[in-house]
């Protein structure tokens, strides 16, 4: 592997076994991500955003679930890997960030003994460097009184100051990857730019690497260095963030930025919407997933599923057989 790439997905696919049949919630799923680089990846809810970051750290379910392809990190193949040997690389490979901290943090536990836990179990430390590194790490992340707050219960902190103990912890055994799952879900606009700084700032303080999993352009849009976006657990376009947001090809990514809300609209704007829902994963066609909902579609595209080709811009590909124009007009969130 490269000494630049610090994680390699080849052809992810992850399939759950229900009543219903099989559901793939993630498809020949395939990038790179290189050290110290921020991917941002971006869809409606239930385009596979989520079980795609929870596959490439191994934690799918355990029983009725099936996974094939590649998951590398920094050489770790995690793809078949045993719970025991996966268990060597999380936290100190890689971390992850839950969207909900109250349903990430046990609430009858205070948080310093939570932060504790990871630094006792994983890197082995005795209860008293274990207690004054917990410290270190609230204080790094921004809480207030961090000797004090140590011995707050979750159900204490406002959801902000619980997201950063989730980030604490993430960053106990200081991580390579980590990956951030809607990470300023239902905190509030003042609160999640907070939240998204201080990713940044222990991003480029620690050297890591970042995956900001989100349905939000606007929060991708100056954090990213690569954006990929997916649709029924595909990835239909991928590139620089300047490429997806200036340049971009696939009809899909047009409609998720005109569906995001614009400063500059006046007020009681009406905001636009995607028609249609998104599809059925136990009853895919064969053509393109969106193209019930694309008013460009053809019969092609209700046949023939589109693979990702690529466009002029080196590392800029999309998967779509009626592409947007290349000198498209840009659409800003």
């Amino acid at each position: 592997m490269s000494d630049d790439k610090l994680l390699i997905v080849k052809d992810l696919t992850t399939t759950f076994a229900t009543a219903g049949g099989d559901l793939t919630a993630v498809a020949n799923v395939s990038f790179d991500l290189e050290r110290n680089e921020t991917l941002g990846i971006v869809g409606e809810s239930g385009s596979g955003k989520t079980v795609l970051s929870r596959t490439i750290m191994g934690l799918q379910p355990r029983v009725n679930t099936t996974v094939t392809g590649s998951s590398i990190i920094d050489g770790f193949e995690v793809v078949g890997a045993s719970e025991d040997e996966k268990r060597t690389i999380w936290g100190t490979e890689i971390a992850m960030v839950f969207q909900d901290p109250m349903t990430s943090l046990n609430p009858v536990m205070r948080i310093g003994k939570q932060i504790d836990e990871a630094l006792r179990v994983r890197l082995g430390m005795n209860r008293k460097d274990a207690k004054a590194r917990a410290i270190e790490l609230l204080e790094l992340v921004g809480i207030p009184s961090p000797v004090e707050r140590y011995n707050t219960y979750p159900g204490q902190l406002s959801g902000g100051m619980r997201q950063r103990v989730v980030i604490a912890i993430a960053l106990a055994c200081s991580p390579k990857l980590l990956m951030a799952d809607e990470p300023t879900t239902g905190l509030d606009v003042t609160i999640q730019a907070q939240i998204l700084n201080l990713l940044d700032e222990l991003k480029e303080r620690l050297k890591m690497s970042v995956i900001l999993v989100t349905h939000d352009l606007g929060v991708v849009a100056t954090r990213t260095s690569r954006i990929a976006v997916m649709y029924a657990g595909r990835i239909v376009e991928t590139g620089t963030t300047r490429d997806v947001f200036y340049h971009h090809r696939m009809p899909y990514t047009r409609a998720l930025l005109e569906s995001s809300p614009k400063v500059s609209n006046t007020s009681h704007t009406r905001l636009v919407t995607i028609p249609g829902r998104p599809p059925n994963l136990l009853n895919l066609s064969d053509g393109c997933s969106f193209a019930p909902r694309c008013k460009f579609a053809t019969d092609q595209c209700h046949l023939v599923r589109p693979e990702l080709q690529p466009s002029i811009e080196p590392g800029h590909s999309f998967a779509c057989w009626n592409p947007l124009p290349i000198n498209a007009e840009a659409v800003l969130p």
